[in-house]
């Protein structure tokens, strides 16, 4: 009877710990996100660790500018995964789509992706659906829109 008194003990003291590392985890992305609202290279940082956070390993931001379209390198499952991040007060456009597939073989990439605080495009939408169904060698789009503070 001890025992299974002790297993519960251990049992909720483990639950306890995970509960309060999810909750900073949490709050740190919040914090980020203010911050990202207010300053695009912020927001790229958000988007690094909201990925990482979302299972996508070995997530790196690229440079400033000469990125060749990506602002953020990712692995998932093996495949490596190129994404624009775009901080915008209207939705964005399917102008962005040139430059992820041009980053996408620039960084040997077989998905790509769009991670914005708006909307985007039916157009944009249109013309990532018509990336995948090709099957060209970009295989799958990864879309990230409406990031709000109360998402997060």
């Amino acid at each position: 009877m001890k025992y299974l008194i002790l297993s519960l003990l251990l049992f909720s003291f483990i639950l306890w710990i995970w509960l309060s590392k999810s909750k900073k985890k949490k709050e740190r992305l919040k914090d980020l996100l203010r911050k990202g609202l207010k300053n695009p290279y912020q927001f790229e940082m958000f988007a690094r660790e909201y990925l990482r956070e979302n299972g996508f390993k070995s997530v790196k931001t690229t440079r400033k500018s000469k990125d060749f379209g990506a602002d953020i390198v990712a692995k998932r499952h093996g495949r490596t995964v190129v994404f624009q991040v775009k901080m915008r007060s209207s939705v964005v456009e399917k102008s962005v789509v040139k430059e992820l597939i041009a980053a996408a073989y620039i960084y040997g990439a077989t998905e790509v992706g769009i991670f914005t605080n708006t909307e985007i495009s039916k157009g944009l939408e249109r013309e990532l659906k018509n990336l995948e169904v090709l099957k060209g060698f970009i295989k799958r789009v990864h879309i990230v829109k409406n990031v709000t503070l109360e998402e997060v």
